[in-house]
């Protein structure tokens, strides 16, 4: 007689669909078949109750104040703000109890949550253990505060890099378990070029490609890449930059980044001086299949500002084959191998990054580039599988509720 499955409440901070939330996906869709009950209770309907549909698992909506789900814990929260986020928090903490006996008929043994927000509304539900999955680096001006919180308020905490488990590292605290994130290594995997975008754009299927798929916010790099963009313009005539993403966050420290992004393409221009490039720079909304991307460029850049927690579109690349420029800080120093996997060039040096670009340009389609290739595809399959990555956050799940 098989044991009874552990009931697990999944509580997201988003509806829609970033690095976190298909992180989330590729656990709960593995969830079952590791001996878990996984239900997810989300602030609100969106792209990621569409997934969650398609993927046959249950959940529910415990709404959440739009206010509260605007603040942002990277900047210091006025005396409104504050009454915002007590307010906010103590209504949510509510709305997930009654979602958990909703999915399950009865409290959930675990709540399971990932991103701020939802640490702290879970942690006002009595009953249920918690694990909180740290898929950030404590904020800066507060993080003394939080790592006492972190140390503190959840039975287990899951950490999705080694540098992020040790950012939050505090004296007499248990350190968060690391889990590095995993990518669904039948959706993600090498395949030719099929052409889709070159014809979406109207381009040639000769034109190069230089992907950057990432959520429209300004420490993500945007600005810098372009920049690199345009001094590398002018050694390949036919290379494209393709900017994917979308404002999927509408929290106050990234309103209006969009706009200012599409400005500055406008203005860029080769060698920051030259012709115009806004005909070679463009953007393409986020797919709902993101692993159809990949394939299509020539190489992926990843140019976060400040150091990324773990960097899911570094793996995502990797596991289809395509070589990555990242920066070098954070998760990406546990994903890329640099020279074997792709490259790593430091945070903020455009002219690295510009550099990066041309040598992966010039070795495209050579030998050297098929070798690499291989060697990504390789290093996802034995360290960045969804099956490894479902399989350690079930076996800590389980640690907890014991």
């Amino acid at each position: 007689m098989s044991p009874t499955p552990l009931t697990v409440s999944c509580i997201s901070v988003s509806s829609a669909l970033g690095g976190s939330e298909w992180s989330l996906l590729d656990f709960v869709r593995l969830a079952a078949a590791k001996g878990i009950d996984a239900g997810v209770v989300l602030p609100k309907e969106g792209p990621l109750a569409e997934e969650l549909k398609r993927a046959n698992v249950r959940y529910a909506v415990a709404p959440a104040a739009e206010s509260l789900l605007a603040l942002s814990q990277r900047e210091m929260l006025t005396i409104a703000g504050l009454f915002t986020l007590t307010a906010g928090l103590a209504t949510w903490s509510r709305a997930i109890a009654a979602a958990g006996r909703k999915l399950f008929g009865a409290p959930p043994q675990v709540l399971y949550t990932n991103g701020f927000k939802p640490h702290l509304a879970a942690s006002l539900v009595r009953g249920p253990k918690r694990a909180w999955h740290l898929r950030e680096f404590p904020p800066e001006r507060t993080q003394n505060v939080w790592k006492l919180l972190v140390g503190a308020l959840p039975t287990v905490s899951i950490a999705n890099s080694r540098a992020v488990a040790d950012a939050w590292r505090m004296a007499g605290f248990k350190p968060p378990e690391v889990v590095h994130n995993g990518v669904d290594l039948v959706r993600f995997h090498p395949m030719p070029r099929s052409g889709w975008i070159h014809a979406q754009l109207g381009l040639d299927r000769s034109t190069r490609l230089i992907g950057m798929p990432a959520i429209f916010a300004k420490w993500k790099g945007h600005l810098q890449v372009v920049e690199a963009f345009e001094h590398a313009a002018a050694d390949f005539p036919d290379a494209h930059l393709v900017l994917v993403g979308g404002a999927i966050y509408d929290t106050s420290a990234e309103r209006g980044f969009a706009e200012e992004l599409v400005r500055r393409v406008g203005r860029a221009s080769v060698g920051g001086g030259g012709s115009r490039l806004s005909d070679r720079i463009h953007f393409l909304k986020h797919s709902a299949e993101p692993w159809k991307l990949y394939p299509e460029f020539d190489v992926v850049v990843h140019f976060s500002t400040r150091p990324e927690p773990f960097g899911r579109v570094v793996a995502e690349a990797l596991a289809s084959g395509v070589p990555v420029i990242a920066a070098r800080a954070g998760g990406p120093l546990e994903i890329v191998e640099d020279g074997v996997t792709g490259w790593l060039v430091e945070p903020g040096d455009v002219t690295a990054m510009s550099a990066a670009m041309v040598h992966a340009l010039r070795e495209a389609g050579t030998p050297a580039s098929a070798a690499m290739r291989a060697a990504a595809r390789a290093r996802a399959e034995t360290q960045f599988s969804a099956e490894r990555y479902a399989t350690e956050v079930a076996r800590i799940l389980r640690e907890a509720a014991r």
